[in-house]
């Protein structure tokens, strides 16, 4: 879950670039096939909250490895921003599928929307609070008295839904804002103005890639909310079940390779996404915390749904006053597709990733 509204963590330098990748053409998802059987591959558009990068390696991968082929799906990308978020995609009929913020989908459900997140590749949060891994603090409650850095003034919200979890109010911590340039978090980090630090990977990435080694204190409640569940519509649901599966279970194989062979997913997204490979410190690091945050509690389940966790993460959102109501879980979480999506030979899948490796490494 995204508590700041970053939607990117990739650094400047490659904005330009990326934002010419991934769009696609103008095409509605009811374009071609609604379904690969006997005919042309189903087309699926999907919405990420970023263009095509190695944040969200798996399609990449997929699509790569012919992944996609095999499940009879045709993959487009309709990458949000800030003035068109996921589920606009979906209500619109922009798109098929979508990653959404559990804000994002709770906030929809509470006004009576009815979009269903029925996969969840990442089992972490995607913002949190870290200190330098050579600091005396030890755990986020040991912050109080302490000078707490923000990357943002948005980041007061995730800062205000550690304090909560952690048992904590504001007047405990002491917060100054000093931005997203890792250089000049490690300056602040040298100098002691800023005991630890709040932002999302992309800001932790960029400060990692200035040699300083970091420790995660983010409370256990926070850190284990999801980032991005992906959503779809009850229609599309009921009338392409099929190539919803076979979009994400592709998506699940190219995870898969993530997690047994990082350094074909490296291989392949440097080769896909060269532009973020321009600073080679900050784009490792990148790749090493997104396979992190894509590793599911069970290699067998990947994209599982973690109704208790969508429990807190609401309860900690409403408390630190980004929700403003709570809702019933159960109307949003649908994990009647896990086991179909998860039902891929592991062991073909990496032998696909070695050969890709052996003609193109």
């Amino acid at each position: 879950m995204f508590i700041t509204n970053r939607r990117s963590w990739l650094p400047a330098v490659a904005a330009a670039t990326l934002a010419l990748a991934g769009c696609g053409d103008d095409e509605s998802p009811d374009d071609g096939a609604t379904s690969g059987s006997g005919g042309e591959p189903a087309k699926v558009v999907y919405s990420l909250p970023t263009p095509e990068t190695l944040e969200f390696y798996a399609p990449i991968v997929a699509e790569t490895l012919g992944f996609f082929e095999e499940q009879d799906v045709e993959a487009e990308l309709a990458p949000a921003s800030e003035e068109i978020p996921s589920t606009a995609f979906l209500e619109n009929g922009d798109a098929d599928i979508a990653m959404a913020d559990i804000d994002e989908l709770v906030i929809s459900t509470a006004k009576g929307g009815t979009l269903q997140a029925v996969f969840s590749p990442q089992h972490a949060n995607t913002a949190g609070t870290v200190v330098p891994e050579d600091s005396d603090i030890q755990g986020f409650d040991q912050l109080a008295g302490k000078t707490v850095g923000l990357a943002s003034e948005e980041d007061d919200a995730s800062l205000k839904a550690q304090l909560i979890a952690a048992g904590m109010s504001d007047g405990d911590v002491e917060t100054i804002t000093v931005g997203t340039s890792g250089a000049t978090i490690a300056g602040t980090f040298e100098k002691g103005e800023i005991d630890a630090y709040v932002g999302a990977i992309s800001d932790f990435t960029a400060l990692r890639a200035t040699g300083v080694p970091l420790r995660n204190i983010t409370p256990e409640d926070v850190q284990r909310i999801d980032g991005n569940p992906t959503a779809v519509t009850p229609e599309t649901l009921e009338s392409d079940r099929e190539k919803i599966v076979g979009f994400l279970r592709a998506w699940s194989m190219g995870q898969h390779v993530g997690l047994t062979k990082p350094d074909i997913v490296e291989a392949i997204v440097r080769e896909r996404v060269p532009a973020e490979w321009r600073n080679e410190d900050v784009a490792k690091a990148a790749l090493a915390q997104t396979i992190e945050l894509h590793t599911p509690d069970d290699p067998e389940r990947i994209g599982d749904l973690r109704a208790d966790v969508w429990e807190t993460g609401q309860d900690l959102l409403q408390r630190a006053g980004i929700i403003e109501e709570k809702v019933d879980v159960s109307k949003i979480l649908d994990d009647s597709l896990i086991e179909e999506i998860n039902d891929f030979d592991r062991a073909e899948v990496e032998a696909a990733a070695d050969e890709w490796m052996q003609q193109n490494g």
